[in-house]
């Protein structure tokens, strides 16, 4: 993929810090190289996909990442921190109360999309 995407947490238009625990919980198992802060992540899945993520309280932003169980991680980590998708060019949610959450000017963008890998490839390859 030639562009980046970040999870970010909205609740009545607010940012809200994401929930550490679950951050690591859905990451660790596939995490082969962090920074000695752990801010800056290298993980890979099971059929050798990679990508680089930058994880803060704000947001975790995704890089340089195949379409392939990358995007299962990214999913599965949207959904149970209940973020936002935030692209380049828009915004995906995975329900109407995350969409009903956004700020405006994001919330006008937004598309609701299963939170899959499967429903992520779709919208990003759409």
């Amino acid at each position: 993929m030639g562009h980046g995407l970040s999870l970010h947490r909205f609740v009545g238009g607010e940012p809200q810090a994401l929930d550490d625990r679950v951050v690591r919980d859905v990451l660790a198992p596939h995490v082969v190289a962090a920074s000695p802060d752990a801010t800056e992540l290298v993980i890979r899945t099971a059929d050798g996909g990679e990508a680089e993520l930058h994880v803060s309280t704000d947001g975790v932003g995704v890089h340089r990442f195949p379409s392939g169980d990358v995007l299962d991680v990214v999913a599965e980590l949207a959904h149970r921190l209940e973020a936002a998708v935030v692209l380049p060019d828009g915004v995906l949610v995975g329900d109407g109360a995350r969409r009903a959450d956004l700020p405006d000017g994001l919330r006008e963008t937004a598309a609701v999309v299963a939170m899959t890998g499967r429903g992520l490839r779709d919208a990003l390859d759409g």
